[in-house]
């Protein structure tokens, strides 16, 4: 058995199930997509959007007990953009070249937003994240058409996944049982994450 997961750079849940997906992913294979939900929307951070992200962020950190600093706070509150298309790429990227990094890199900007507060919106924050983790062949091609034609493609791949699949928002997981799929409720990978595997098996096998 093993998993697709739908999922955005900037999604609050997607970090909400981000120690889920690492957990699962330490037995299962789980392939990443984004879904481009968050990517060259032009959506910029304005004081209503600032105060509805963050009243459900502290929802997620109550739900998860997962931090949401008052750094990430400020963030919000300097407004700018809110794109994930530059973490989408860099997603692209480890995705062709180190498949098996995707994840827990994303975990690691996650907490670069939500705990150090930087601004992952930024191409140049998330080249310099990418170096910091050792990533500098990846960090270097962020800018390149080829990049951008990858993350475009990743977008498509994952939008088409989800309409196949019937599944709105993220993030979604979706079980692939000797080529049978089943969509698993995401609530799987907010609660009792330590053992996410075994629940979502013993939730397979009701279905």
């Amino acid at each position: 058995m093993k998993f697709i997961y739908l999922f955005d750079p900037l999604c609050g849940f997607c970090y909400a199930s981000s120690k889920g997906i690492a957990n699962l992913a330490k037995t299962h294979e789980v392939d990443g997509y984004a879904t481009g939900l968050f990517a060259n929307t032009g959506k910029i951070i304005d004081e209503q959007f600032a105060n509805y992200a963050w009243a459900n962020d502290m929802k997620i950190s109550q739900m998860t007990g997962l931090p949401f600093s008052e750094n990430y706070r400020q963030l919000l509150l300097k407004g700018g953009k809110f794109d994930s298309f530059a973490l989408t790429i860099a997603c692209a990227l480890l995705k062709q070249n180190e498949p098996k990094a995707l994840l827990p890199t994303l975990s690691q900007f996650q907490k670069l937003r939500y705990v150090d507060g930087l601004d992952t919106s930024n191409v140049d924050v998330v080249k310099n994240g990418l170096i910091a983790l050792g990533k500098t062949d990846i960090a270097n091609q962020l800018t390149d058409d080829n990049s951008i034609n990858l993350a475009n493609d990743l977008i498509r791949q994952g939008q088409l996944l989800a309409s196949q699949f019937g599944v709105r928002g993220v993030p979604s997981l979706i079980a692939d049982i000797d080529g049978q799929f089943v969509n698993v409720p995401s609530q799987f990978l907010y609660q009792d994450t330590d053992n996410v595997a075994d629940n979502i098996e013993q939730f397979l096998k009701g279905v």
